[in-house]
């Protein structure tokens, strides 16, 4: 399946909320940083993440984790990882 940006965005906000509920999410824009701008330690970003691979049935690479600093940064990924997975998933079919 494939997603939009916006779509990802979205989700993306929902995640945040269950795993940070105590930080001001009404602010993040696409160019948040998410351990500056909304708080998270390092613990965070890891659910985060985690929630985020199980969100969009996925499996962000080790080496892309260290290049993930804003939600433009996770949405690129997703979308990247969802739009060649839909691609392999299509070429089996």
């Amino acid at each position: 399946m494939t997603y939009t940006e916006d779509e990802i965005f979205e989700k993306l906000k929902g995640i945040l909320k269950i795993c940070m509920p105590e930080a001001d999410l009404s602010k993040i824009r696409r160019d948040s940083v998410i351990n500056r701008d909304l708080g998270a330690d390092s613990m965070n970003f890891i659910m985060i993440m985690a929630k985020v691979e199980r969100a969009f049935d996925i499996t962000v690479p080790d080496e892309l984790w260290g290049k993930l600093s804003t939600s433009q940064d996770v949405i690129d990924v997703v979308k990247k990882l969802t739009d060649e997975k839909a691609a392999r998933e299509a070429a089996k079919a």
